[in-house]
This record gives C-alpha cells, sequence and structure tokens, in this order.
C-alpha cells in the first residue's frame, strides 16, 4: 500500500465513549424481522468491550472483583450505501468492528438519495451517508435532517473511462457518454471535465446509464463510448483491455464535496450521546480498517463485487489519496458544491449551505481521535 495513517487515541477514545454511553439509552434490542448486517444473535449479549476502573476505586472494593463500567450495547437505524462507496462501512459492520463498540444497526435498505431523503422525512432512519447536493436540496426542501459528518472519502471518487477507439479527451468529439444520472455529481464531473479539456456540451451525447455493474455493461456493449464510473471498474476495464482511463474526477474539481453523512433531526435532539457513540467509532473503525485489516478488506470487496484480489487492490490503492477519515464538514467545499449545482441549474438560487450541517458531533470526534484535518 502507498501510504496509511496511524490509527491513534483508542484508549482515550475508548475511554471517552464509555463516558457517553453513562449518560446514553436504549437497550440494543432488535425485532426477530428486522434486516440486521450484524451476524447472528441477541445484540444484548453480544460481547462488549470494558474500561477498568481506575486503582484508586479497587482499592477501596479489596476482595471483591475490579468494578469496570460496561458500554451499553445500542442500537441505530441507517441506510448506508454499497458499491465501493459503502464498503469500508459494510466490512467494518460485517467484520464486527461497531459490535466491539457496543453498536448494533438495522439497517433499512434504500436505492439512491430520494429514497434516504423520504426514509428520514417519515422517520424511518436514524443516519445515512450520501450524496451531499441531494441532501442539501432536500434539507432546504424542509427534510428534518442535518449534515452532521463527512464519509471516509468525500472528494469524488469518480473516473471517466472510455473504449480503446478513444485515446484522449478530443476523441470523445460526437461520441455518447454515460453521466450515471441526469444530474448529481457525477453528471457535474463530466461536464467539468469536458469543459477543462474544451469540450462543449452539445459536442457530445450525454445520456443516464446507471452507476456500478450497469454502466460498466454499457460501455462494453457499446452503448456509449465512454463513462463516469466507480472503481473497482476503472481498474477492471484496464485489466480485461475493454478500456482505458481518461481522467479522475477529484483532479478536476478537487473542492466538489460528494460524501456525507447524515443525521435525523429528532435523532439528534432525543439522542445526541448515541448520535457522538457512532459517528466517533464511524471513523475509528475506519481507521481500524485501514490499518489493521486491510489485506482482509481487500479479499472481502473482491469477493463482494466479483473482481480479482488484484484489481480490488488496485482499484483501492488507486484512490488511498482521498481516503481521509476526517470528520468536519469542509465548510468551502459546502460552499462551492451549492455554486456549482446553481450554476447548471440544479437546485434553486435561493438554496445555501446555511442551516443544513452541524459540526458540533464531528469536532468532538476528531478531538477524541487525535485527527487533524489532512487538507488543511
Amino acid at each position: 500500500m502507498k501510504s496509511r495513517k496511524n490509527w491513534v487515541g483508542i484508549v482515550a477514545v475508548m475511554a471517552s465513549l464509555a463516558m457517553l454511553t453513562a449518560c446514553g439509552s436504549g437497550t440494543g434490542q432488535t425485532t426477530a424481522e428486522t434486516e440486521k448486517t450484524a451476524e447472528a444473535g441477541n445484540p444484548a449479549e453480544a460481547a462488549v468491550p470494558t474500561v477498568d476502573a481506575p486503582a484508586s476505586e479497587s482499592a477501596a472494593t479489596a476482595g471483591s472483583e475490579t468494578e469496570s463500567t460496561v458500554l451499553e450495547p445500542i442500537t441505530i437505524r441507517a441506510c448506508f450505501t454499497t458499491g465501493m462507496t459503502g464498503a469500508v462501512n459494510n466490512f467494518a459492520i460485517e467484520k464486527g468492528l461497531y459490535r466491539d463498540l457496543g453498536i448494533e444497526f438495522e439497517v433499512v435498505r434504500g436505492e439512491g438519495s430520494n429514497d434516504r431523503l423520504a426514509m428520514m422525512t417519515r422517520n424511518e432512519i436514524d443516519v445515512c451517508d450520501g450524496d451531499p447536493s441531494a441532501y442539501i436540496a432536500g434539507i432546504n426542501n424542509g427534510v428534518p435532517a442535518t449534515l452532521v459528518g463527512n464519509m471516509w472519502r468525500y472528494s469524488g471518487c469518480y473516473w471517466l473511462i472510455a473504449d480503446n477507439d478513444i485515446k484522449d479527451f478530443a476523441d470523445l468529439k460526437g461520441k455518447t457518454i454515460g453521466t450515471s444520472g441526469s444530474a448529481g455529481g457525477m453528471h457535474l464531473s463530466v461536464l467539468e471535465m469536458l469543459e477543462v479539456n474544451g469540450i462543449n456540451e452539445d459536442e457530445v451525447v450525454l445520456v443516464a446509464n446507471g452507476s456500478y455493474q450497469t454502466a460498466y455493461s454499457t460501455l462494453l456493449s457499446g452503448e456509449v463510448d465512454a463513462t463516469i464510473i466507480h472503481n473497482p471498474y476503472a481498474s477492471l476495464a484496464e485489466a480485461e483491455g475493454t478500456g482505458h482511463v481518461l481522467g479522475r474526477a477529484w483532479d478536476y474539481i478537487p473542492d466538489y464535496y460528494t460524501g456525507t453523512i447524515m443525521a435525523q433531526n429528532e435523532f439528534i435532539a432525543k439522542e445526541p450521546e448515541k448520535l457522538q457513540r457512532f459517528l466517533t467509532a464511524y471513523y475509528q473503525v475506519h481507521e481500524q480498517v485501514k490499518n489493521e485489516y486491510f489485506d482482509e478488506f481487500v479479499t472481502w470487496a473482491a469477493e463482494n463485487m466479483n473482481t480479482s484480489e488484484e484489481v480490488m487492490r488496485d482499484a483501492i490503492e488507486s484512490e488511498i489519496d482521498v481516503w481521509l477519515d476526517y470528520p468536519v464538514i469542509p465548510e468551502g467545499r459546502l460552499e462551492k458544491t451549492v455554486e456549482f449545482l446553481k450554476q447548471y441549474g440544479w437546485i434553486d438560487e435561493n438554496v445555501t449551505p446555511e442551516g443544513t450541517y452541524n459540526n458540533e458531533f464531528a469536532i468532538r470526534a476528531a478531538e477524541e481521535l487525535g485527527m487533524t484535518d489532512p487538507e488543511a
């Protein structure tokens, strides 16, 4: 692997999480019908870590077992992304890294940002992750939710790949390009990449061709000549000889904000300790995967995305520069993202980032984990 950050502050974090839990609520019990991503079994019976009592307390209770504070299991309703975007988080859940911190999930499945916004509106989930460009617009339209932190990466990990007849951007004129959707971050990335390379939107044919395997299939079938796509499909195209990379979106619009964590407002108001535990744990387990379980994660991701380990390792390591794990939402990126969306007419002129985010929990998570802004 090219570079990895050290995983720091775990002892302090565990103590802080234990203190938070002492003020929290929730038994961690769920119904049998609820879909779970953790291993089978009653969450309340799952093994949870303990923090030893201070020596002075132990001395005061001589002749008895050492006192300890148990991290009470909690359960959080969540809808998480899939594919490479959600890979690290889903691996951490399946591996039991959250359970080790006393956190279980009731996972609700949803398709895309609109589903998550609808579930937030109906108060069916407590947290979700995904595309902030859609969430900012939704919050401005009355969705009772707030952005509370960054995803493990938030710089737009999109790749523009093309068939082998296209050698460079100039060859795209007159060609059909897949943009994933009719709007959103991937579509916008295509427009910006074309503009930087001197190609007008009316000089190409843009089509909404889906994402992941669906988008890759349109390239293989010849339905599109090029497409914006997530990894591992950029690495897969080059490994299979079916196409090649023209560019990485984050090299063209590095200040675009593409990955956020959102919480339901009632959950924020009534269960702030649970939200803090989850948010701090999110970055803790992601660093743990990066530093302790990287090879195992590569194997797991390859199996889940039906690729070879060699291709998956190349895909993950080619994006390691934006695996930041930094919690605090960058206000400058929010503002720039809104400007982009207004520029292309995808949100109303009166939409602003103001009131859509709260960095209180993210700042505390960064402090507890000893993290500093990697982009500062």
